[in-house]
């Protein structure tokens, strides 16, 4: 085994006093409260789009029939206000007396959800009227109870002509089945649109593709894509990013997540393993939708992530931002024995803000030793534009990786580790500066115990490459033991250009071909440590290996989603 350095063991990343974040801050989301107005029931039957409301004190009756009983077909005159506008439309009889339960004659069952008690017009924001100032012997004679007619008139002809009725019913019974089917059809719509959701989003759902792959070309699993739909219906965000990180268990398995936004802007976590071969899924938003800290993530949000596989620790870390520009982060820590549980990373209360737009890079950094589990580190662009680095030892305090002279506004970013000797406790950082006002360099910075003097150990590795934009995006992987390495640039219009670190020296890879699998054209792409390649086409997340013996060449390995 090798042999430690002579001097004591130390923190991999300093931790700068200089250089605090200067400030903390709360970032408050506030819901949306406006509530839509309905048209009333009446107005919405002669073509209104609005509901309007005058004082009942302000109406009067012109023309009052004859004849009031409901029963002998009476019908209600007019409104009229002080200036003689007539409302045709008006009920007389606001409070439904003497006319069968339904909608439209005072019923408040006829509209269950309403803001307002006893309110026949549920979403409207005008309170209800508490009754009619009319007189009701204005109409004459109101129609009579069974015992008035016991007391005062005779009683009802038998022979009396038969009751209104619609459809052979009595419209009594008719507006009661016509209701209860309104309320069946509306349960058993909104129930079809819950399942549908929940399938497209679900916090769990397995696809028994077993798409992933192994990075020597061979796939670890079946090659075959789920079965095609026809439904056009958008899986994806438009602007989704999507990372991956990848780690190993006691028992060799090998364990992959890769974690992407879904179309209602939900953080979907996808895991394989090499045991089961088949992809699980996660809503990482919709599992913390109940809690007192719920998601929020920006729509199209920068996207981060890490495994970690020191035994008996397993943990997978996933970062983004809020719609304030805070780094926020989710994980799992017990990725072994739970892998399913997902909870909230503080990050210690640290408020890490970034540039707007600004992309995020991350991983774990390993001990030279044995006796610790390494740190997280989470390399971002700070508003004042320089590259800070984030470590979970000290979050509150991150350190200057490139100062702010030497990067563009919004560079794309990515970080892998590099050994230093036998260890790996190093790190490289691959990032953008500003050639001209049209280009910018693809430049790669080494970590050498310290950031100090860092602006003198920089790799060019592209140069000439458009200016950042939100979707150009780098990645990195090594293999061979972590001797050989590649690092990739997804530039504007969907090409692919790199370089090969051979263990000897850097060579340029103009273009990369992705052989087998469906046709292609990349919004956004990630690689794993292990050398695998995720990339967004066509709203599918489709893998593929690198052929590590021609790291021009992706082969295809299958559909990680759908």
């Amino acid at each position: 085994m090798a042999q430690s350095p002579e001097r004591p063991p130390y923190s991999t990343l300093e931790v700068s006093e200089r250089d605090p974040e200067t400030f903390q801050k709360e970032v408050l989301q506030y819901p949306d409260h406006s509530i839509p107005q309905a048209v009333p029931l009446e107005q919405a039957a002669a073509g209104a789009t609005q509901s309007y409301y005058s004082p009942e004190s302000a109406k009067e009756v012109i023309n009052p029939p004859q004849n009031v009983y409901a029963g002998a077909g009476g019908i209600p005159g007019v409104y009229k206000d002080p200036n003689g506008f007539a409302y045709q439309n008006a009920a007389a009889y606001p409070n439904g007396v003497g006319y069968p339960t339904g909608p439209g004659y005072g019923d408040v069952t006829a509209y269950p959800n309403s803001a307002y008690p006893n309110s026949a017009y549920p979403n409207s924001t005008y309170p209800t009227s508490s009754g009619s100032p009319v007189e009701s012997n204005a109409y004459g004679p109101s129609p009579l109870t069974a015992t008035e007619q016991g007391s005062q008139y005779p009683p009802p002809d038998e022979k009396a002509a038969p009751a209104a009725t619609i459809c052979g019913l009595p419209k009594k019974t008719f507006f009661i089945l016509l209701g209860v089917g309104i309320v069946v059809i509306a349960l058993v719509a909104g129930l079809a649109g819950g399942l549908a959701s929940k399938n497209n989003s679900g916090s769990k759902a397995v696809d028994q593709s077993g798409s992933s792959g192994s990075s020597s070309g061979a796939g670890s699993g079946s090659p075959k894509d789920p079965a095609s739909t026809n439904s056009t219906e958008k899986l994806i965000l438009d602007n989704s990013k999507v990372t991956a990180s990848n780690w190993t268990d006691p028992s060799g398995v090998v364990h992959r997540t890769v974690f992407f936004q879904d179309a209602y802007n939900s953080i979907i976590a996808r895991r394989w393993d090499s045991d089961s071969k088949s992809w699980t899924t996660n809503n990482l938003t919709e599992l913390m939708a109940a809690t007192t800290m719920p998601l929020n993530p920006q729509p199209g949000t920068p996207l981060a992530s890490a495994s970690m596989d020191h035994n008996p620790t397993f943990e997978t870390h996933v970062w983004f931002t809020d719609p304030g520009n805070i780094i926020r982060s989710m994980a799992s820590f017990d990725a072994l024995n739970r892998p399913d549980s997902w909870d909230n990373d503080t990050l210690d209360g640290a408020v890490l803000e970034t540039w707007p737009g600004g992309q995020l890079a991350a991983m774990w950094q390993r001990c030279w030793g044995a006796d610790c589990n390494g740190t997280w580190v989470v390399a971002y662009q700070r508003p004042e534009g320089a590259i800070k680095t984030a470590n979970s030892s000290t979050w509150a305090t991150a350190t200057v990786a490139v100062e702010s002279k030497d990067v563009a506004a919004n560079s794309s970013l990515a970080i892998i580790p590099q050994l230093r000797g036998p260890w790996l406790d190093r790190l490289e950082l691959v990032s953008e500066r500003v050639n001209s006002d049209r280009t910018g360099s693809m430049r790669l910075t080494n970590y050498n115990d310290t950031w100090n003097g860092a602006d003198q150990r920089v790799t060019e590795l592209q140069s000439d490459i458009p200016l950042p934009s939100p979707t150009q995006q780098f990645a990195a992987t090594k293999w061979a033991n972590w001797t050989q390495a590649l690092y990739i640039a997804l530039l504007k219009g969907g090409e692919i250009q790199g370089n090969y670190w051979d263990g000897k020296q850097m060579n340029t890879i103009n273009s990369f071909k992705f052989n087998s699998g469906p046709e292609n054209n990349f919004t956004a792409i990630a690689m794993s440590p292990d050398a695998m390649f995720y990339g967004i086409s066509n709203d599918e997340i489709l893998e593929y290996s690198l052929d590590t013996n021609d790291p021009s060449n992706f082969n295809y390995v299958g559909r990680v989603f759908p």
